[in-house]
């Protein structure tokens, strides 16, 4: 079963599916991030973006930036149809792990779908 990510609007945002690596696609079918070891939330690009505690996303700084129907702080919207998945990158080299920040209250000021576009890999399409 797929978990919907809601920003602190309520707005559904992205997905954490069931998979094998726990992926983290955004609404539209774009797979950005994975957990690992369930708590540590990785970029396909290899950096560590942020934790996934009791069902809460926090950035870098401790800040919530996501979270799941249950600890959203505010009603959440109704979801709609998700697009289709596009095909993951391959998991590349882990950054080390920074320290766990305080967690806290305090609402982060990044919208959930560029925080979560920071671990997209960037193609560059070659010029004819």
């Amino acid at each position: 079963m797929e978990t919907t990510i809601f920003d602190g609007q309520g707005n559904p945002v992205a997905y954490l599916s069931d998979d094998y690596d726990r992926t983290i696609y955004l609404w539209d079918g774009h797979p950005v991030a994975y957990l690992y070891e369930e708590q540590h939330v990785y970029g396909f690009n290899g950096r560590h973006l942020g934790w996934f505690i009791e069902q809460v996303l926090y950035d870098e700084n401790g800040e919530r930036v996501g979270f799941t129907f249950v600890s959203c702080p505010t009603a959440v919207a109704k979801e709609p149809v998700k697009s289709k998945k596009f095909p993951r990158d391959e998991i590349t080299s882990r950054w080390k792990v920074p320290a766990t920040p305080n967690l806290g209250f305090q609402p982060s000021t990044r919208p959930l779908a560029d925080f979560l576009k920071q671990g997209r890999i960037v193609r560059v399409r070659p010029q004819p």
